[in-house]
């Protein structure tokens, strides 16, 4: 059977990625191309790609998945060199449709630090690209996302990707992500267990999945109104005390790491059982809650 030609990438935002490699001839690094990217499309109303604050500055995982497609449907090739990991369109493009920086290397990092500094608070290089006043102000701001406060979180991942997702918890310096999704699957880029979890782990916040905590998925299927969802937390409520070890251990993890989220899907707290978790903590241990 003769093998498949794919045309052309199947997503917008692949075709973008591919077009902006294409007008890169003689090719780029992986690290040069996510900091090119980002500062593309961080000029861009309607941008392909979110990023967040990482070790090397600005990373979006959805790219780095993207050229992992791209290479397997053989629209670019995709080399580790000794120094780097290698991309380079199999075809090159004439003119000058982006704006490209020239720098490359420590000198387009800096460049992307310069020009938007919130992604260096997770920087593992700011002592070797800067010196001086400009580097203790970079470590200055780095502090302004350290917070001391104990606090709980709820947050929901309905409409996010998973780099919006996880500048939400960057931001409000939650160190422990509380799963309580009873099946932690998601056909969302991201949001599944392994992935999710692994993705955490990068940024240093700490995952945890909670089972005890969740909410079978048939009992959710039949909701049609606020009503039925009413009933169904009224319901869970009054499950929470055959749920109490799985309550202390959020509370365990609040007490050990001070800043942790409670997570489930839905968009707004009112709408999903982490609400009824929080309020239970909020009532029994006094914590201070906000929902994110």
């Amino acid at each position: 059977m003769a093998e498949k030609i794919i045309q052309q990438p199947t997503y917008k935002r692949q075709r973008f990625l591919l077009d902006y490699i294409r007008h890169l001839p003689t090719g780029v690094n992986a690290t040069d191309l996510q900091k090119l990217v980002f500062l593309h499309e961080a000029k861009n109303d309607f941008p392909h790609y979110e990023f967040i604050p990482y070790k090397f500055g600005s990373y979006s995982f959805q790219l780095r998945e993207d050229l992992e497609i791209l290479a397997r449907d053989r629209f670019i090739l995709m080399n580790q060199t000794k120094e780097s990991l290698r991309i380079q369109a199999k075809n090159h493009v004439d003119g000058q449709l982006y704006d490209i920086p020239d720098e490359r290397g420590d000198d387009l990092i800096r460049k992307a630090y310069r020009a938007y500094p919130y992604y260096t608070i997770q920087s593992q290089i700011l002592d070797r690209i800067f010196s001086g006043e400009e580097l203790l102000a970079f470590k200055r701001y780095q502090k302004e996302f350290i917070k001391d406060e104990q606090k709980l979180f709820t947050v929901g991942y309905e409409g996010q990707s998973i780099e919006s997702f996880i500048n939400i918890l960057l931001k409000k310096d939650v160190r422990v992500l509380c799963d309580i999704r009873k099946n932690p699957l998601s056909r969302k880029f991201g949001f599944s267990k392994g992935r999710l979890s692994q993705i955490c782990k990068t940024v240093g916040i700490r995952y945890v999945h909670i089972p005890g905590l969740g909410i079978e998925s048939e009992k959710r299927a039949s909701l049609t109104s606020v009503a039925d969802h009413n009933v169904l937390f009224d319901e869970y409520e009054n499950s929470l005390t055959g749920r109490s070890e799985f309550l202390r251990e959020v509370y365990a993890l609040l007490k050990d790491e001070g800043r942790v989220a409670l997570m489930c899907y839905e968009r707004k707290a009112s709408m999903c059982h982490r609400h009824v978790v929080r309020d239970y903590l909020i009532r029994t241990h006094k914590v201070e809650s906000t929902d994110l």
